[in-house]
C-alpha cells in the first residue's frame, strides 16, 4: 500500500517538474516581450520592449539567429544585465539567456 503512494507521488513529482517552464516557453523567470526592428536607424537594430515599456538592447543576439525575428513579434525573455556601452540609446544593455516564440 505504501508503494502505491510513493509511486504516485513520485508520478506526480516528475509531472510537475517536466511542466516547468512551458508557460514562459521554456525561459526560466522567461518576461513577455514585443521585438521592435528599429533597424532603420544607423546606430539600432533589434530590441526587446517589456510589458513595463522598459526597452532591452541585447549584446548577444547573434547567438539566437535560428529565430526568426520580425517587428511586433511575440516572445519569451529570459536575460541578464551585461556591462557595456549602449549604441542605441533606448534601453538597458542585457544578455540574452533564453529566446522563445510566444503566440500571445
Amino acid at each position: 500500500m505504501n508503494a502505491k503512494y510513493f509511486l504516485g507521488a513520485l508520478a506526480f513529482s516528475v509531472l510537475l517538474i517536466a511542466s516547468c517552464g512551458k508557460k514562459t516557453g521554456g525561459c526560466y523567470k522567461g518576461e513577455k516581450a514585443w521585438v521592435k526592428d528599429f533597424s532603420e536607424s544607423d546606430t539600432c537594430g533589434i530590441l526587446f520592449r517589456l510589458e513595463d515599456g522598459t526597452y532591452l538592447e541585447p549584446i548577444n543576439l547573434s547567438e539566437f539567429n535560428n529565430l526568426p525575428l520580425n517587428h511586433d513579434d511575440l516572445v519569451w525573455i529570459s536575460y541578464k544585465p551585461a556591462s557595456g556601452a549602449s549604441l542605441c540609446g533606448k534601453g538597458d544593455i542585457v544578455e540574452i539567456k533564453c529566446l522563445a516564440d510566444r503566440e500571445y
